[in-house]
């Protein structure tokens, strides 16, 4: 045994490869996002198999595998877009929302961007925004006609703030031009303004690097960063690159068929044979 191993701490965080793959989660219900014993199938094929999941508050937790292996479909459960199959349970800063709708996870703190681009193409940035900023509001007729000057100063305020986020983004430029004509790499800025626009403490974020050139994935992660060391902001990522996950992730989830194939530090993880062999497909 080298010094090295001999001073190895011996917490969950920087385990020997068979611990690390079986080694417990985080505890869902204290976890600023969790889920427990999570599965869902489509007919005959189960895409998450028994998954359980905590993510620290102000962590940054990167999920990857091979394409079919759940992950997609894991976040669409965790933000409510799917449900999972009976018996399972997702929690977002220790409440039970399993049985919530995806409008009110985005109320409690919850964003989320996607891979294939959900944004309005014929709508310029600010109304792409803007939309998505009014989710955060209770619409109330009565109130809305005996409170009209009240109304007309919170949409002031959600431009303002909208008007915010385009300038720390670098979209100003982009405020008024329509979604259709834009290039990838400020589409995919949009898409992370909307899920913003929600001022979530949670955000899930889907391949949002997924085919950007090297200068556009270095603005990206720079965004990401600054949003997760100055507003603490907790990620969790969908991300194929490797060399960006190891860079900028606090622990890594590794999933292959569903289910969960080794969870913990980068370094770690990425050391793993077995997850070496997922990848590579050599012993």
């Amino acid at each position: 045994m080298s010094a090295d191993d001999a001073n190895r701490p011996t917490d969950d965080t920087s385990l020997d490869t068979a611990s690390l793959r079986s080694g417990p989660p985080i505890d869902p219900e204290e976890a600023a996002i969790g889920c427990r014993n999570i599965t869902k199938t489509f007919g005959s094929v189960t895409a998450v198999d028994d998954v359980e999941l905590g993510v620290q508050p102000g962590e940054w937790l990167s999920i990857v595998g091979p394409n079919g292996a759940g992950k997609t479909t894991l976040l669409n459960i965790l933000n409510g877009f799917y449900e999972p199959d009976s018996g399972g349970d997702v929690y977002l800063d220790g409440e039970n929302v399993t049985d919530t709708p995806e409008y009110y996870r985005a109320r409690a703190g919850l964003g989320r961007t996607f891979q294939g681009l959900e944004l309005f193409e014929e709508e310029d940035v600010i109304e792409n925004v803007m939309t998505i900023r009014s989710v955060t509001e209770r619409p109330n007729l009565l109130s809305a006609l005996l409170f009209y000057g009240a109304g007309r100063r919170t949409e002031a305020e959600n431009m303002r703030r909208v008007e915010e986020i385009l300038d720390y983004l670098e979209l100003w430029e982009y405020r008024h031009a329509t979604i259709s004509g834009l290039p990838l790499g400020v589409r995919r800025r949009v898409d992370l303004a909307r899920s913003l626009a929600l001022e979530p403490d949670v955000l899930l974020l889907d391949e949002a690097m997924s085919g950007l050139t090297f200068d556009e994935k270095y603005d990206m992660i720079r965004f990401l960063t600054d949003l997760h060391e100055q507003e603490d902001l907790t990620l969790v990522m969908i991300e194929h690159d490797l060399e960006v996950v190891t860079a900028v992730s606090d622990r890594m989830v590794v999933m292959q068929e569903g289910g969960v194939l080794a969870r913990g530090p980068p370094d770690a993880v990425t050391d793993d044979p077995e997850v070496a062999r997922v990848y590579t497909g050599v012993d």
